[in-house]
C-alpha cells in the first residue's frame, strides 16, 4: 500500500519543532519498516533545498504554504494553486491519504481519495475548522481526552453525525537504563551545588516561559546554598520556525524583568538524538505553562529518562495524575509549582523507576505504530 503523508507544518532534516512532528516521524518510519510505501509532503521554507529523508522516509517540501508555524494558509493565490496540485499528484501516487495535524483547507484537491486525518492541537483555527467542516474516513487522537474534546465539540455545534475519533496515545521509547546525562554545547558543565530545571519547550508564552522563570527564582530564594539554573532552548536566530516563539534578545529581557537573569540559560535547538542525555541532565523539567496539550510528550520522556517533571493541570496532562515521578500543581500557583520542584528534585530512585515502568507499558511506541497501521490501512 501506497501512503501519502500530508503536514502543513514544516519538516526540517536535522531539527524537530514540537511534538506532533516527532510522532509523525516515528509513525511513518515504523509503516515503512512494516513494508508501507510511504512518503511525505510538507510546506517548504527557506531552510529547505530539495527532497531528503528522515528514519528512510522521502520528505518533500514542496507545498508552498506560509511554514511559519503556527500560522499557514496566509499565502498569495498562486501558491495555494500550486500547492492544490501538488496535493492532487500526492493523492493520485498514493492508496490512502494520511492528513497529519490536519490543517488542508484545499479538500477538493484530494477528491475521491480517502482521508485518514490526526489531530494533534486543538487549539488552533486550523485544527478546529477540519474537525468541524472538513471530511474525513476516521480521525486519530492522541490520547482519550482529546477524543472527548474533539466529539463534544462537534455535538455542541448540532452535528448529527462524526466520523469515528480512535484514540492512539502517542509512543515513548523508554530505554532500559538511564542514559549518561549530557548537557547541550556552550552550556557550563554541572556544579557541585547546581539545581538544574529544563524548559524543553518551544519558547512561546502559553508553554509556561514565564512561569518557569518565576518558579526558577522562588525556588533559587528557598534554596540559597544551590545554584539553580533554567536551561531554555532558542531557536537559531536566523530561523522562521515559529513566528509566535520569543526572540534570545526578547527571552533575556523577560527574565531580566522577572529577576531572572542569572538563573536563565538559554543554548540551541537540540535533534532528537540529543534529547534523553539532555533529559537526564536536568533535577526537574518544568511543564507549567496554559497551553492545553493534546498529549503532552515533554513530562513522558523526562520521567522515561530519569528526571521527574511538574506539571500544570491543564489538558491532557491531567492523564498522568498518577503516573509516578510526574507532579501536577494547579496552572499559575507559583507557590505550588516551586513546593513540587523542591519535593521533585529529591525524588527517590525507585519512584523514576515504577514510573518509567508505567511509561513503558501504557505508552508504547510498537502500540502506536500498530494502531496508526489499523486505522490508516
Amino acid at each position: 500500500m501506497r501512503i501519502a503523508a500530508i503536514s502543513v507544518a514544516p519538516i526540517f532534516p536535522n531539527y524537530v519543532i514540537g511534538g506532533s512532528q516527532k510522532i509523525l516521524a516515528d509513525v511513518t518510519a515504523g509503516l515503512k519498516n512494516s513494508g508501507y510505501d510511504v512518503q511525505i509532503w510538507c510546506t517548504g521554507t527557506s531552510s529547505h533545498d530539495g527532497d531528503f529523508e528522515v528514519g528512510g522516509v522521502p520528505i518533500h517540501p514542496d507545498l508552498q504554504l506560509r511554514g511559519s508555524f503556527p500560522a499557514t494558509h496566509q499565502v498569495s493565490p498562486i501558491s495555494l494553486a500550486r500547492s492544490a496540485e501538488t496535493l492532487r499528484n500526492a493523492a493520485e501516487w498514493a492508496d490512502r491519504v494520511y492528513l497529519h495535524a490536519d490543517a488542508v483547507y484545499l479538500r477538493y484537491a484530494l477528491e475521491g481519495a480517502e482521508i485518514i486525518r490526526s489531530i494533534h492541537d486543538y487549539v488552533y483555527e486550523e485544527a478546529l475548522l477540519s474537525t468541524l467542516t472538513l471530511p474525513a474516513a476516521a480521525t486519530i487522537a492522541p490520547s482519550d481526552y482529546m477524543k472527548r474534546v474533539i466529539e463534544t465539540t462537534v455535538a455542541m455545534t448540532g452535528r448529527k453525525t462524526i466520523e469515528r475519533v480512535v484514540a492512539i496515545p502517542n509512543g515513548v521509547h523508554v530505554p532500559d537504563i538511564i542514559p549518561i546525562p549530557a548537557l547541550p554545547d556552550g552550556i557550563s558543565p554541572r556544579g557541585e551545588h547546581d539545581l538544574i530545571l529544563l524548559f524543553p519547550h518551544r519558547p512561546i508564552p502559553t508553554k509556561g516561559v514565564a512561569e518557569a522563570i518565576r518558579t526558577a527564582v522562588a525556588v533559587q530564594k528557598i534554596e540559597s546554598a544551590k545554584n539553580v539554573r533554567l536551561l531554555i532552548p532558542a531557536y537559531p536566530a536566523d530561523s522562521n520556525f515559529d513566528e509566535v516563539a520569543g526572540s534570545t534578545v526578547e527571552l533575556m529581557k523577560l527574565a531580566s524583568d522577572l529577576g531572572g537573569v542569572d538563573i536563565v540559560e538559554l543554548h540551541s535547538w537540540l535533534s532528537t538524538t540529543e534529547m534523553a542525555e539532555y533529559y537526564a541532565a536536568g533535577d526537574v523539567t518544568l511543564c507549567i505553562g496554559s497551553f492545553v496539550e493534546s498529549f503532552g510528550l515533554v513530562p513522558v520522556e523526562s520521567v522515561a529518562n530519569g528526571t521527574p517533571a511538574v506539571c500544570a493541570r491543564v489538558g491532557a496532562f491531567r492523564q498522568f495524575a498518577d503516573v509516578d515521578g510526574i507532579t501536577l500543581v494547579p496552572y499559575g500557583q507559583i507557590d505550588a509549582s516551586t513546593q513540587a520542584v523542591l519535593s521533585a528534585a529529591g525524588a527517590l530512585e525507585d519512584l523514576i523507576e515504577s514510573g518509567r515502568s508505567q511509561i513503558s507499558h501504557a505508552y508504547s511506541p510498537y502500540s502506536m505504530i500498530q494502531g496508526y497501521e489499523l486505522i490508516i490501512s
